[in-house]
Parts: C-alpha cells; sequence; structure tokens
C-alpha cells in the first residue's frame, strides 16, 4: 500500500514482445515471452486501484514492456473502460514507447483521449539513436511533429527519455540539444545502472565530463530551458542527511509504484519482471524505510560514508539482484553520478553568479547576494569537494 504518497503509480507490464532490440535494453531478449496480458486481468487492476482505499489522492496508470503499442487494445480496453463510470480517486493514464509503431488509427484515438500521456525514447541524433535502436531514427521522428502538436492542443507536456550507452557517449550534449531544437521543452536522459562499461569504463567517464561541461554552457546559454537532470541533481539533498533517521532511496519502486506482469502478479516495479531479473522475485511489495544504524550492520555498505548519499540516483530492483538488498547499492555507475553532481554543481554556480551580478540593489542598498548566498555556498562547497578528489 502507499502510504508515505498522496500518488500511486500503477505499472501494468502488458507484453514482454518488442519489435527492437536496443543495445543496452535491461530485458533479456532469450527471457521474452510471447504472451499479453489478458484485458480482463488489466481492467481487474485498474479497478482495484481505482477503488482502493488509502492514502494515495490520485493514480497514474501506466502501460510498458516490451513495447506496449504492441498491445494497444489493451491500452484502448483499459481506458475506454475506466471511462465507463465515475471513480473515487482521480486518475490518468500514461505509455513510453519507441515509437515506430503510430499508425492513423493510434493516432485518431489518442487525439480523441487527452488523458493518456506518453512518452517517446529517442536517443539524441540520428548517429546515437541509429547506433543504439536498430537504425529506428527515421521511423520514430516521423511522429514527432503530430506528437508535439497534439501536445500542444492538448496542454500536455512532451516527454521523451533518452539513454546514453557506451559508444554514444561523445554525442550527448549535442543530442540534448537536438532534442530540445525539435520542441521539447525537457529531455529526461541517464547512463544506464548495469555494468555495460568494460574496459572502456576510464575513457568513458573522461569524455562524460567533457559531455557535461558542454551541457553547462548550453543551459546558461538557453536559460529559459528546464535542464536535464544529468546538471541538475538535488545537491541541496547533501544537506542534513545525517539528521535524519532514514538512509536515503532515491526511487519509488515499491512506494508509490506497483507494477504487474502479464500474468497479473503484483511486483515492485517494472525492473523486477522476471524477463528483466532471470528470477521470479515473491518478496515485499513495498520497502519499509532502514535506518542508518541497519546499513552500518553486517558488512557496512561503502555508501554509508559517501557525502553524495542523497543525491545519488540507485535502482532497487539491481541492487536486489546484485546485492539481495534493495538499498546495498551496486556501484558501477557511482564514476558517472559523481561527474553529474559536480557538473550539477559549477552550473548551479555559474547561473546564481549571474542571478546575482543582475539583480538590482534592495531597498537597503545591498543586492539580492543573501536571497543566494545558502545555494551559493552549498554548490562551492560540493564543487570543491570533488575537485579535490580529482574528479
Amino acid at each position: 500500500m502507499a502510504e508515505r504518497y498522496n500518488f500511486r503509480i500503477v505499472q501494468m507490464h502488458l507484453t514482454d514482445k518488442c519489435n527492437l532490440r536496443c543495445s543496452y535494453c535491461y530485458e533479456d531478449r532469450a527471457r521474452r515471452s510471447t504472451e499479453v496480458m489478458s484485458l480482463a486481468t488489466a481492467q481487474e487492476i485498474a479497478a482495484r486501484h481505482l477503488t482502493e482505499e488509502g492514502s494515495h489522492k490520485t493514480v497514474e496508470l501506466d502501460f510498458i514492456g516490451g513495447e506496449p503499442l504492441l498491445a494497444w487494445d489493451r491500452i484502448v480496453g483499459v481506458v475506454e473502460f475506466v471511462h465507463q463510470r465515475k471513480w473515487p480517486v482521480e486518475h490518468s493514464f500514461s505509455f513510453s514507447t519507441n515509437g515506430t509503431l503510430f499508425n492513423d488509427e493510434i493516432k485518431e484515438w489518442l487525439d480523441r483521449h487527452s488523458c493518456v500521456a506518453f512518452s517517446f525514447s529517442i536517443d539524441g541524433t540520428r548517429a546515437a539513436h541509429d547506433k543504439n535502436r536498430c537504425g529506428s531514427y527515421d521511423r520514430v521522428i516521423r511522429h514527432v511533429p503530430w506528437a508535439l502538436d497534439r501536445c500542444k492542443r492538448l496542454k500536455i507536456e512532451p516527454r521523451v527519455k533518452m539513454t546514453i550507452g557506451p559508444d554514444t557517449i561523445p554525442m550527448m550534449a549535442e543530442g540534448i540539444a537536438e532534442l530540445h531544437a525539435m520542441g521539447f521543452d525537457r529531455v529526461d536522459a541517464n547512463v544506464p545502472y548495469e555494468n555495460i562499461w568494460g574496459d572502456n569504463l576510464e575513457s568513458s567517464l573522461a569524455v562524460f565530463a567533457e559531455q557535461l561541461d558542454a551541457l553547462v554552457e548550453y543551459y546558461l546559454q538557453h536559460p529559459g530551458l528546464e535542464p536535464s537532470r544529468l546538471i541538475h541533481l538535488p545537491i541541496e539533498k547533501m544537506m542534513g542527511t545525517k539528521e535524519s533517521k532514514e538512509f536515503p532511496r532515491w526511487c519509488g519502486s515499491g512506494d508509490p509504484m506497483i507494477c504487474y506482469d502479464v500474468e497479473g502478479r503484483a511486483l515492485p516495479c517494472h525492473r523486477f519482471v522476471t524477463v528483466s531479473t532471470g528470477q521470479a522475485y515473491d518478496g515485499s511489495l513495498s520497502f519499509e524505510p532502514k535506518s542508518w544504524e541497519e546499513m552500518r550492520q553486517g558488512e557496512p555498505s561503502p555508501c554509508v560514508e559517501c557525502p553524495f548519499v542523497a543525491a545519488c540516483p540507485s535502482c532497487m530492483s539491481l541492487n536486489w539482484l546484485e546485492n539481495g538488498d534493495v538499498d546495498r547499492r551496486t556501484h558501477w555507475h557511482c564514476g558517472f553520478i559523481l561527474l553529474q553532481i559536480k557538473a550539477s554543481a559549477k552550473f548551479k554556480i555559474l547561473r546564481l553568479s549571474r542571478d546575482i551580478a543582475a539583480a538590482p540593489p534592495t531597498e537597503d542598498g545591498r543586492t539580492a547576494v543573501s536571497a543566494y548566498q545558502a545555494d551559493l555556498d552549498r554548490a562551492l562547497y560540493v564543487h570543491d569537494l570533488l575537485t579535490g578528489a580529482n574528479l
């Protein structure tokens, strides 16, 4: 049950099937089944959560896969089922797609249903996308103008997801700029959590650092855009971390998220689906917060001593799979996250310095330095700390 949040994200893993074979995909193609969640199961899940008693006020029904458009009739069937009556819980619908399977029928239906939002997976430039995602760039991009126009007409935020693989890091900054130029105000981008770097880790980190610097300059020159999380991690979470009794977490796996596989089995999130883990998960659907003391027991996690742990993204499913505990984090991506934290601090320092310089004097003759000083001091501290660590 979602007790710590006032919203619930209900994922329906409609199908393992996908028409692409992306290079970094966390789902094992050898384990993919041809099953599709039955419409009756999907409708029952929707009805259960739209009448579920609890503290959450809203429910987002999120259709995933595989490629969810391969189960398009299930999406339509659930949405139209929900629209047949009033529910005590506010709700919305979403799905993530590789964007290659849109047709006139799907577009026409979506144009009539503003309650359904969706996110494209586009990996930036043509070269980067085609390298990662099976040469599918042209099949995706031809649908972007329609999608952006739909979002404008229906007042929906356009969504795009970009994944950065080992071969496409040198194209990262250019790719994000290109997606913004297409009309996406916000670009969600990340490197995978899996250990996919092999012998190229050090060289990848060096190129990643250069690309982050390029992103800092890009967003300073385009202040109207929402910065990518790559250079906009919440470094403010670092301060006061140890005063909290709870060891920090990043994602919402288990709470407020819940996922149902094709057979309707409940899981903490989509990354616990068997096609991803290779193991049948039969543990808790919601994870009680751990204390700092609990994390120091047994074999202590190095994250306990890391000053950046509260600002560090982590995949709870991968932690469980590799370490047997959702809170004992994997460390393959630590170098990438530390570089992102340093870039986030640099971006904040430069942006705050610019804002301070441009701010008019206050009535007592002082500038707005005091209003920004705490944030600026925090960013300077973080940047100096990581610079001293030669990052």
